[in-house]
């Protein structure tokens, strides 16, 4: 390696030898003080078949600037990566001499300690959370349609080193958006499992600032940091930042916020991985829109989707039969109240010291959620089990309003086939 600042800094390399299926990659570890040297005149310079070429550079990029945080960051990233290929003996290795020279040759001055998240100046507060997705602890049921765009991104993600040596760039980005409730947020924890990476999620109320310039400086704090590191940033409540700039009833400085905004996004390395959420794209920038390689609409779940959600939430808890049955009742629910029921029906039954949920607790559940007039005691019963049957006449069968209302069969024939009232 080349000094080429002129500096006369000392440089140290340790080579270690990693053999490929069909190539030798020779990783260098630096260690320099005070000298800067030409990672990224190297990028454009390294033969293109050189494999994991972007977590090398950003190991001696870190080196170079005595950042441990991007050094033991990226490192893990790379031998996690090796080990997926099944070269579990250099990953090892790799970690162990990560794990053996965290201290030696940093200058204190100059470390960023991982647990340390950026903060707003005034109140101190840290801009973002972050949460490591356990694997299967996040799991989301998609429609047909959003579930192939996320499947393809995750795909590009995955595949960023290949495409990469091809000459065909990717942009990482995803904006999900949809009304609330319908899968959003675990989505973006859904895709931050399957990529094995933490998840910083944006916290909208330190991002904000009341002084004047401090929303930018906190944003650019920000994406800084998510760049730094291997990570997927999540900006929830996404509008809050990035809201249309002719909206005459917002002031200069929120219209700057987005111009920062976007020019935090257009400095992101395509190696960054950045998921927006909105309930409101309405209110979005359209220059905001366009910064987003994929976009998601998750909408109210189909009665396909129902289904595999309540058998997903209820498992052993509810027959098929009882499943198809309220997933038609449940037309217009969102993702959020289908679990919300079936998690109280479950509770229920366990309190009952039963292995099934009552159908008549589970239909009530269903019914005060999609029509809560049908459970308006107030109302003759009559008009309430027509207004119910409108509903889902093939599901709600007079057996199961008799359930569901809690009163004999005989009675729901009788009011049902004449008329009658209370």
């Amino acid at each position: 390696m080349v000094d080429k600042t002129g500096i006369g800094g000392r440089c140290v390399a340790e080579r270690g030898q990693y053999f490929g299926r069909h190539r030798h990659l020779f990783i260098n570890t630096l260690i320099c003080s005070r000298s800067s040297c030409y990672v990224h005149e190297m990028a454009d310079s390294v033969h293109p078949a050189l494999p994991h070429l972007f977590e090398i550079l950003k190991i001696i990029e870190g080196g170079v600037n005595l950042d441990r945080t991007r050094v033991r960051a990226f490192s893990e990233q790379l031998a996690t990566k090796l080990e997926a290929e099944g070269d579990s003996r250099t990953a090892d290795r790799l970690r162990r001499v990560i794990a053996s020279a965290r201290t030696r040759d940093l200058s204190p001055a100059r470390l960023s300690p991982a647990d340390r998240l950026p903060v707003d100046s005034e109140s101190r507060l840290a801009l973002a959370d972050e949460a490591v997705i356990a694997p299967g602890e996040a799991e989301v049921v998609l429609g047909a349609e959003p579930d192939s765009i996320v499947q393809e991104f995750l795909r590009f993600v995955q595949s960023a080193d290949k495409l990469t040596r091809h000459g065909v760039g990717i942009a990482p980005s995803m904006l999900i958006y949809g009304p609330p409730g319908c899968g959003k947020t675990e989505l973006g924890r859904f895709v931050a499992q399957q990529l094995g990476l933490p998840l910083l999620i944006g916290r909208t109320d330190s991002l904000i600032s009341s002084f004047l310039g401090s929303t930018a400086k906190n944003l650019r704090a920000l994406f800084e940091h998510a760049s730094s590191r291997p990570c997927v940033l999540f900006l929830d409540e996404f509008d809050a930042v990035a809201k249309v700039r002719d909206d005459q009833h917002e002031v200069g400085e929120l219209k700057r916020v987005v111009v920062s905004l976007l020019q935090n996004i257009d400095a992101l390395d395509n190696k960054t991985i950045l998921l927006a959420a909105t309930n409101h794209e309405h209110l979005l920038d359209l220059a905001v829109w366009r910064r987003f390689a994929f976009k998601v609409h998750l909408e109210r779940p189909d009665a396909s989707t129902r289904a595999r959600l309540l058998s997903r939430f209820l498992g052993a808890f509810a027959s098929d039969e009882l499943v198809d049955a309220m997933a038609q009742v449940a037309e217009g629910l969102t993702g959020a109240e289908i679990r919300q029921v079936c998690e109280g029906a479950k509770r229920a039954a366990i309190l009952a010291d039963s292995d099934q949920v009552n159908q008549g607790d589970a239909l009530r559940r269903v019914l005060r959620l999609r029509s809560p007039s049908t459970m308006d005691s107030h109302k003759p019963l009559s008009e309430r089990l027509k207004q119910a049957r409108a509903l889902a006449p093939d599901a709600l069968t007079y057996r199961r309003l008799a359930e569901a209302f809690d009163v004999s069969l005989g009675h729901v024939s009788n009011l049902l086939r004449d008329g009658g009232s209370h």
